[in-house]
């Protein structure tokens, strides 16, 4: 099972066990489905709360490394320091795509890796 499969299992469980305690506390089985439905709300919340996270930290991780990747490949000197226009999302992607050193992307002829064609030096390999 993956994580978040086992995740939403054991909120499940507890959600279900916390609904039979209270059925066996008391006569009727009203308390015993308010806390199943609070308890099932209860997740809900959270799944919803996750997406709304995991969106928005995905897509800057996204950008963070398609920004280093692409500084590296065009031979900027501060690749390093570049990403961290990622962290400002969208935004920072616009920033840096405006800004960034115009010109053709091609393979090297020693390593093959993406370099930008007018460069003096591989800034993979080193060689010319």
């Amino acid at each position: 099972m993956k994580k978040t499969e086992k995740l939403a299992l054991l909120l499940l469980t507890a959600a279900s066990s916390a609904s039979l305690v209270a059925a066996q506390s008391s006569s009727g089985g009203g308390e015993a489905c308010s806390a199943l439905a609070c308890g099932v709300g209860g997740i809900m919340y959270l799944v919803i709360l996750l997406l709304c996270l995991a969106i928005p930290v995905a897509l800057i991780i996204f950008v963070v490394k398609y920004i280093k990747k692409d500084a590296v490949v065009r031979g900027m000197p501060n690749a390093d320091s570049i990403k961290w226009l990622g962290l400002l999302g969208l935004l920072g992607l616009l920033i840096y795509l405006l800004q960034r050193p115009q010109g053709n992307v091609a393979p090297c002829p020693s390593c093959g890796q993406n370099r930008m064609q007018g460069l003096p030096t591989c800034p993979h390999c080193g060689n010319a």
